[in-house]
């Protein structure tokens, strides 16, 4: 898979933009505030719909109401165009999307394009608050089904009614035998959750040891720790689901939140039983999280169908020998898009902004 095109309107502070991509490593240079980030957000946009940033509304350049992304791609020797047209109508969002020419319905052209993004506040994923490494599960497990998606909208759903009721219930205003239906949909769509985040811990714990060592140089036991219901198959899990729920019922109502399920897991890093992140360098954790990252782009991977990488000023965080078993990773598996704040010293198409201004398609250079 390869984006060769790029065309933005309205999005963010490009107004107007068309890129042509001819290499498998594109680095968009230049000082800050010119938005480089941005565009790494446009790519990202192109494969799930959301930003790994913000709210849509905040995606339209100031005083605009239309925003339109189009992107040539690659993928199984032909070329497609993907399109996206977003509209604010008084702070609500209104998407189009095209395949080729044709219109599309939502859920037939997500994930068309798959993308992995890496940064700098990555480091740090071990140490933020733990909805942040449950976003990054749901981020990753979305481009990859999406039954995982339409699983995660429904169990949203369900814990927003059920914590009205919750709160009625404590208030007088609903029985208790009223919880027992949202119950039940609470742990059928948690216990599909559960499995298919189970899975992917599993196949991390295949191979992290194997690529931490490679990234970091330092051979050691690495295994990912997920907390949450028991069970190893999606009927254990779901049974154990609504016993957790029955023990922990008036805890729920005296809160008036719902307390237990996939909302509230989290995941750690561990080494011989002992947990890692307390007891990890800067360098560590950045071994970690790159390991992680390689990971999930071969899990992404389908054949010769390929992920696009995402590096948002990534490199500069990186020590050499990370930067080079990184870049030799990479070469010629994956289409990596990086931003800098310079030039980078490799063989790349280099795109260069600056506030208000990047350079035609025609006139970008590669630098070696």
């Amino acid at each position: 898979m390869q984006i060769k095109s790029l065309t933005l309107k309205n999005f963010r502070n490009h107004k107007n933009l068309n890129l042509e991509f001819r290499e498998d490593f594109v680095v968009f240079f230049g000082p800050n505030a010119t938005g480089k980030t941005n565009l790494l957000e446009s790519l990202y946009f192109l494969s799930i719909f959301k930003s790994f940033r913000d709210a849509s509304n905040y995606l339209f350049s100031k005083g605009t109401f239309n925003l339109e992304l189009h992107a040539v791609i690659e993928k199984g020797g032909r070329d497609h165009l993907l399109e996206i047209f977003l509209e604010n109508r008084s702070g609500k969002i209104f998407a189009n999307f095209k395949l080729d020419g044709v219109r599309k319905a939502r859920k037939l052209v997500q994930n068309f394009l798959r993308a992995v993004i890496f940064d700098p506040t990555d480091v740090d994923l071990m140490n933020k608050p733990s909805d942040q490494r449950r976003r990054y599960l749901n981020m990753i497990l979305s481009q990859n089904s999406p039954k995982y998606m339409e699983d995660l909208y429904n169990y949203k759903k369900v814990i927003t009614q059920k914590n009205q009721l919750l709160y009625n219930i404590k208030s007088g205003r609903s029985s208790i035998g009223e919880l027992a239906t949202w119950n039940e949909q609470q742990a059928y769509f948690g216990s599909e959750i559960i499995a298919t985040r189970k899975e992917y811990v599993n196949y991390l714990n295949q191979s992290i040891s194997e690529i931490y060592a490679a990234v970091s140089g330092f051979s050691r036991p690495i295994e990912v720790e997920y907390k949450t219901v028991n069970g190893d198959s999606k009927h254990s899990i779901a049974a154990n689901f609504k016993k957790d729920l029955f023990e922990n019922q008036e805890r729920e109502i005296a809160t008036a939140t719902s307390v237990i399920g996939p909302h509230r897991d989290d995941f750690t890093l561990i080494s011989d039983g002992i947990y890692l992140t307390p007891f990890s360098s800067r360098g560590e954790l950045r071994s970690q999280v790159l390991a992680l990252k390689i990971l999930e782009l071969e899990y992404l991977t389908r054949e010769n169908d390929r992920p696009i990488l995402l590096l948002d000023d990534v490199l500069s965080e990186l020590d050499e020998d990370r930067r080079v078993y990184l870049l030799k990773y990479l070469k010629g598996k994956y289409q990596t898009f990086i931003t800098s704040t310079v030039p980078v010293e490799m063989q790349a198409q280099h795109v260069a902004l600056r506030e208000g201004w990047v350079t035609p398609a025609s006139e970008n250079t590669a630098a070696n």
